[in-house]
């Protein structure tokens, strides 16, 4: 055996191959385990579960603190193409879902059950336990003013998601600093052959929903606006979000073992809240 080459271990290609043999190792692994994974939640919630629940018109948002241990599901009845979600830790706010370590971290794009949402600490704000769709976008973000100007004309004045967050954001004290990159819902983006993030045109079905079990305590605000891509036209859909309780989850919790960066997350969770 050689001995190993300090000088190789400090150069780009080293990195670049050891970057390229943890990407593949992980996309093997969440490919495996995916397979195994069992949804853990129930398509129909007891009633005797439920905290509460609000239907969220088009166009409208919803702002709520939910605790660890329960679990957000966001009912999408009638095929509403967007559903945009932004959390923040309840007690440090400055702590924030992060989209790009959410993406990065797990090594995809592809959210779905099994996955987790991260914050900008490395720390699981949720975990999807259950996901009829599949079709979540973490990267394009969230309509703006600007945007729907352009897509609708000066004659067509449409709520967007960006101006929901702020006014969610308001209702817990905090302000613009505090509405970041967020994560989209039902909102089916794929990239074509040139790269460019394009809509993928009747992939949404009504009544889909995702689950989202909360890891530590946390403020959630929801927009019901169109995704940016989406070819709808102001007009959309409600959606319901429903607030249950869900059982403790135990040390074999798949989420928890899906890759050795989710069981890392839930390490840096559980540190956090110990202290």
């Amino acid at each position: 055996m050689h001995a190993a080459d300090p000088d190789r271990e400090h150069t780009p290609e080293f990195y670049r191959q050891r970057y390229l043999e943890l990407k593949a190792r992980a996309q093997d692994t969440n490919s495996r385990r995916s397979l195994g994974l069992a949804a853990e939640s129930p398509r129909v919630i007891c009633p005797d579960l439920i905290v509460t629940q609000e239907i969220i018109p088009g166009g409208w948002y919803w702002s709520r603190r939910i605790a660890r241990g329960m679990t957000l599901r966001i009912l999408n009845e009638h095929g509403t193409p967007g559903v945009s979600l932004l959390m923040w830790n309840a007690h440090e706010t400055s702590e924030r879902l992060n989209p790009a370590d959410t993406i990065k971290v797990q090594w995809t794009s592809r959210l779905t059950h099994g996955k987790l949402l991260l914050s900008d600490m490395g720390r699981v704000l949720a975990a999807i336990t259950h996901d009829t769709s599949g079709m979540h976008d973490a990267i394009a973000g969230g309509s703006t003013a600007g945007g729907n100007l352009r897509k609708f004309g000066p004659d067509v004045r449409v709520r967007n998601t960006r101006d929901n967050f702020l006014l969610a954001a308001a209702k817990h004290g905090l302000d613009s600093r505090d509405v970041g990159p967020c994560i989209t819902f039902f909102a089916p983006v794929t990239t074509d052959s040139s790269g460019r993030l394009v809509w993928q045109e009747g992939a949404l079905a009504n009544g889909d929903f995702v689950d989202l079990r909360i890891e530590m305590d946390v403020l959630v605000a929801l927009s019901n606006c169109p995704h940016p891509l989406s070819p709808a036209t102001a007009s959309t859909h409600s959606i319901r979000a429903i607030v249950w309780q869900t059982p403790p989850h135990d040390p074999k919790d798949p989420c928890r073992n899906a890759t050795e960066e989710a069981m890392r997350a839930f390490e840096n969770t559980d540190s956090y809240l110990e202290h």
